[in-house]
């Protein structure tokens, strides 16, 4: 929960930067525009003004930093076996790395 507080209070932030042409919805519709993975935005709009501002999503464009800044606190924690191998890798890299002693 916290991550996703994290990421409403940044995206409060880029729609007040904007000067009031941006919501929040308008936003993070727009921020899953961005991503590669995404094909299609579905949107739950019951009301004309909805539809419309949801549509406007398409009209909001992010800087690079902006965008940085929500992948980072979207990004999720490493998942066990992930953390397990890059842990492992660390290591058995810096053994590898270490000149073979003679006996």
């Amino acid at each position: 929960m916290d991550r996703g507080y994290d990421l409403i209070d940044a995206m409060k932030r880029m729609a007040d930067s904007r000067g009031g042409s941006a919501t929040v919805a308008q936003i993070a519709l727009a921020w899953l525009l961005y991503q590669p993975v995404v094909s299609t935005v579905i949107v739950g709009a019951k009301r004309a003004d909805q539809l419309a501002d949801n549509l406007a999503a398409c009209d909001v464009e992010f800087t690079a930093a902006e965008l940085a800044e929500l992948d980072q606190l979207s990004q999720l924690p490493p998942e066990y076996p992930g953390w397990m191998l890059g842990f492992q890798s660390g290591y058995r890299a810096k053994f590898m790395a270490e000149p073979r002693k003679p006996k």
